[in-house]
């Protein structure tokens, strides 16, 4: 098994786009990436926009070479409805989506309709597949039922997948923002891999959208997956929310594995240097005081200011 992350925090954009090759079958995960529309104050720095759009060109390239094209759930960092991508690229794919009328909220439930009328027109397949199995020759592809997306369903529910072959087993957990939840403690049954990408707890909005409390159960939850899957767990990958946070290792100095387990960003873990354009926001500015939204905007097929991202 190939893993492949696209994007991530850690390369400078919200995302968690990942790629997956096998002997069976190509799928990439997730395809979007986003801009937060303020942090510090301030929009999207030209050399943000200019990150985003260089992912969305990478993305198209792999959706293009895909077989399966999977959607979790239905913020704009992880689908596109054509904001940025064209959709003839679904042309000939089968599309593996959460169920667009159950277990979501209102606002996902609007995109995602948008999104499926677009993509509709050109897929070859468009399948549900909240609680679903897929075999293909030695690939196994589980999906959990909806879990809420962080400490409870305010956001909406996501999807996690699990994916084995003839070697490896990956879990890609989506947004369950550290495991804040009792119910992301299903995923110590679900999967038992030897990589897991995880989205860790949003800690640059602690103490505002994000209580003590609920750090404390995403580090309880991580703990007890790590312990869960002693000996069998080689990489954990930890990024998206938790890599909007300057303070990345002070949060993983907090997971304490009793064995030998390499925990890395996503850049890390694709051999290059993380670059956390979203949290440096304030000394990009320093550096050049230019945004990039006149780029964003020549730039997009269709977007609207306050719609770069959604959580």
């Amino acid at each position: 098994m190939e893993i492949i992350p696209v994007g991530f925090e850690s390369f400078g954009v919200r995302s968690q786009a990942t790629f997956i090759q096998t002997n069976d079958i190509l799928a990439i995960i997730d395809p979007s990436a986003a801009l937060a529309p303020r942090r510090y104050g301030l929009p999207p720095h030209i050399i943000e926009v200019k990150q985003l759009l260089e992912t969305f060109e990478r993305i198209e390239e792999l959706v293009r070479d895909a077989e399966y094209i999977i959607i979790t759930h239905y913020h704009y960092d992880h689908h596109d409805p054509a904001r940025f991508l064209d959709p003839s690229m679904y042309k000939g794919r089968t599309l593996l989506i959460k169920d667009f009328n159950s277990n979501i909220n209102y606002s996902q439930k609007r995109r995602a309709h948008r999104f499926l009328s677009i993509a509709k027109e050109f897929a070859r397949d468009v399948k549900v597949v909240d609680g679903a199995s897929l075999n293909v020759g030695s690939t196994f592809i589980r999906f959990s039922t909806p879990l809420p997306h962080g400490r409870d369903a305010r956001l909406g529910y996501v999807l996690s997948i699990c994916i084995s072959d003839s070697d490896r087993v990956m879990l890609y957990s989506s947004d369950i923002e550290g495991g804040a939840s009792s119910e992301h403690f299903k995923l110590l049954e679900f999967c038992n891999p030897n990589i897991a990408i995880i989205d860790g707890p949003p800690s640059y909005l602690l103490n505002h959208a994000f209580m003590v409390d609920d750090m404390k159960k995403s580090i309880n939850f991580l703990n007890k997956f790590i312990e869960r899957n002693r000996g069998v767990l080689e990489t954990l990958v930890l990024d998206h929310h938790i890599f909007r946070d300057l303070n990345y290792t002070s949060f993983v100095n907090l997971l304490r594995p009793l064995y030998r387990l390499r925990i890395v960003s996503a850049a890390e873990f694709a051999g290059r240097e993380p670059k956390p354009l979203e949290a440096l926001r304030r000394a990009l500015y320093k550096m050049e005081n230019r945004d990039g939204l006149d780029l964003l905007k020549r730039s997009a097929r269709y977007v609207q200011y306050g719609e770069l991202e959604e959580d």
